[in-house]
């Protein structure tokens, strides 16, 4: 079952959680998809909108998520779309094949340019957008950083593809198979903060800067990490 889930946790962190606050609350199931026709998995890659929908899509359609239900958005689109990512002043950016592209006037995918590598995934920072290899037949998966007008500039390459990028005020948080490491440009500094078991694949993080806590998940666990305490949230969905 593919589903999409919206988190609430009232969380204290020490060295054991007291109480389980945990809440979830269900936006998409697996029926729902069905019932629009959408056969295939959805891309391990969501954003939200300025209508504040949740922006989904399968390999070749964009889909909107919000609480009245899920409608496709666009038409379907030729290729492969791998990743996407809203930019800070809110323009859509698409992987598509092996182009960083964005939609045009008349709702087409519009090339802005090559990237180095196809299928690769997408995250915006503050100031700035980074692509960042999936791909596992390759032999070295590279973070870049695209500034304004389309340069980009290799950040790192690390021997295994590269599931999640996060930015945070100082830093990158990256996961490249079960392992979730923290990169600090300044002085090139790389720190693992986690690693799970060898069959685990973390492919997915989140920062909450406010409070100092960071997200990650596999297929079915969600865990926590603050001052280097690691906790399961919940191991219930799949």
């Amino acid at each position: 079952m593919i589903i999409l889930l919206a988190i609430s946790s009232c969380l204290s962190f020490g060295l054991t959680i007291k109480t389980d606050t945990l809440r979830f609350e269900v936006l998409l199931t697996r029926k729902m998809l069905t019932d629009i026709n959408v056969n295939e998995c959805l891309v391990n890659s969501f954003d939200i909108t300025s209508r504040r929908l949740v922006l989904l899509s399968t390999n070749d359609q964009f889909y909107l998520l919000g609480w009245g239900g899920i409608v496709p958005f666009e038409k379907k689109i030729p290729g492969v779309i791998s990743s996407f990512a809203f930019t800070p002043d809110s323009l859509l950016m698409t992987i598509h094949n092996n182009e960083l592209c964005c939609f045009d006037s008349l709702g087409n995918l519009s090339k802005l340019f090559k990237l180095p590598n196809p299928g690769m995934g997408i995250c915006a920072g503050k100031y700035a957008m980074y692509v960042y290899d999936k791909n596992a037949e390759q032999k070295l998966h590279a973070l870049y950083m695209i500034a304004r007008g389309g340069k980009y500039v290799k950040v790192f390459d690390v021997p295994g593809p590269i599931n999640a990028v996060v930015e945070t005020n100082t830093s990158l948080l990256f996961a490249t198979g079960n392992g979730l490491f923290n990169y600090t440009p300044k002085n090139k500094e790389l720190k693992a903060l986690a690693v799970l078991p060898k069959d685990k694949k973390i492919i997915s993080i989140a920062a909450d800067a406010s409070g100092g806590v960071i997200y990650f998940s596999t297929n079915s666990v969600l865990y926590a990490i603050r001052d280097s305490n690691v906790v399961t949230l919940t191991d219930k969905y799949d």
